[in-house]
């Protein structure tokens, strides 16, 4: 498959799709949620395309379409196919900053002084499951969309007002060194999750509720 030219084309434009979801925005792709039923979630995965946003320009579209197989990836934890679906640029470096953001300062240095470098599926997989144990383990895909298409935004040039905070939102802390002309667009979604017993003990003590509550809500 790699070896045609149009399946390496396509291969390119998801690299360059997915990579500011997978490689700056893994994070965010998560949404906790309470325990999912069965029931749940196969209608979820029943509906797989339903979750790409309806009103996307035709001009986006395309780039939900070439990151849907990664986001499905993603929700089904199925982290090896994820992997494949990954830009070079993103193989090539990762901070434990993008699956985990530090809280403090230091934190968040050391990180970045330490990243991984050339990163295997097999790493890819264990920086996942700081995902997972923040935000749960994924279970179905909710939403995705096209976030900004706006070069000055991807490329941190927009000298607007809320120029800066754009940027902040489209690409994270995407490092300068990605090229510019790669960045054709940002994406964001949110993937449903299910907490662990541990974790939804937490939510629910932080809100002041039982764990059958928060379940029901």
């Amino acid at each position: 498959m790699r070896k045609s030219r149009s399946n390496k084309n396509v291969r390119s434009v998801a690299g360059r799709a997915t990579i500011l979801i997978a490689a700056v925005l893994l994070p965010l792709l998560l949404t906790s949620c309470g325990k999912q039923g069965q029931g749940e979630t196969k209608t979820a995965q029943k509906s797989e395309g339903d979750f790409l946003d309806k009103s996307a320009k035709p001009e986006e579209r395309k780039y939900l379409v070439v990151a849907k197989p990664f986001f499905i990836a993603v929700a089904n934890r199925n982290y090896a196919a994820a992997y494949t679906l990954l830009s070079s640029h993103a193989w090539a470096r990762m901070s434990l900053n993008q699956f985990t953001p530090a809280q403090q300062d230091a934190d968040f240095q050391q990180n970045e002084s330490y990243p991984f470098a050339n990163v295997t599926a097999e790493q890819f997989a264990y920086l996942m499951q700081y995902v997972e144990a923040a935000h749960g383990a994924p279970r179905a895909p909710k939403m995705l969309h096209v976030f900004s298409t706006d070069p000055d935004v991807l490329n941190r040039r927009n000298r607007e007002q809320f120029g800066g905070m754009d940027s902040m939102f489209a690409i994270g802390a995407m490092p300068d060194w990605i090229p510019a002309d790669i960045r054709r667009a940002s994406l964001r979604g949110q993937i449903h999750t299910e907490l662990s017993p541990q974790e939804l003990a937490n939510v629910a003590q932080r809100q002041g509720i039982t764990v059958e509550e928060l379940k029901k809500d």
